[in-house]
């Protein structure tokens, strides 16, 4: 992340200080991690996706298995159901295949390896996992040579990767930020 440009940094440090008020809930997040991150870590691998794409489900359904969002995205991965049948899974009726964990882990990281093999970006696919591959490509179409830094994206994706970076962060070091998240390092530690 380049933090000397001095927009990114001002989105680091918005999406930190938006964060702090929900960071009561982070001790529930970390065990929900804890379990979910042994089940996703080898097919992530698999798939040569790197390690922090882990954090993309804490980002996107707070790592809750059930999770629907208003616009019809389900499970972990928040999976749309005609991407999720794009990409093999079964959805509708009683079957819905957004809610198992190995199948929808398996989908999306195909899903992501198709959005490097089309972006050749990794910061490029987490915008697009986010908004759209069609819009990534019209803004890129736009703005030739332009990186997610730099793109004119909707609020959400512009702090999207930033989002599933903060949840990296805290959970990989959170004595860190305890201080930040106004709890002492013990209680950190009891969190985390």
């Amino acid at each position: 992340m380049p933090l000397e440009q001095a927009d990114v940094l001002s989105r680091w440090q918005h999406v930190f200080t938006l964060f702090r008020s929900h960071s009561a809930s982070i001790g529930d997040l970390r065990q929900r991690a804890d379990a979910f991150f042994p089940l996703i870590d080898s097919t992530l691998a698999a798939y040569d996706i790197p390690a922090d794409f882990k954090y993309i489900p804490l980002a996107e359904s707070g790592l809750k298995a059930r999770a629907v969002s208003p616009k019809g995205a389900g499970g972990y991965w928040q999976l749309m159901p005609g991407t999720a049948r794009d990409l093999g899974l079964k959805v509708g009726g009683r079957r819905d295949e957004r809610f198992n964990t190995q199948k929808a882990t398996i989908a999306a990281c195909q899903y992501l390896r198709r959005l490097y093999d089309l972006f050749g970006s990794w910061s490029l696919v987490a915008a697009a996992y986010n908004v759209g591959p069609g819009y990534v490509k019209k803004q890129l179409a736009r703005q030739a040579k332009c990186t997610y830094y730099q793109m004119k994206l909707p609020r959400e994706t512009r702090y999207y990767l930033f989002r599933v970076l903060l949840y990296k962060e805290l959970l990989s070091r959170p004595d860190d930020y305890s201080s930040f998240l106004g709890v002492s390092p013990l209680t950190a530690a009891k969190l985390f």
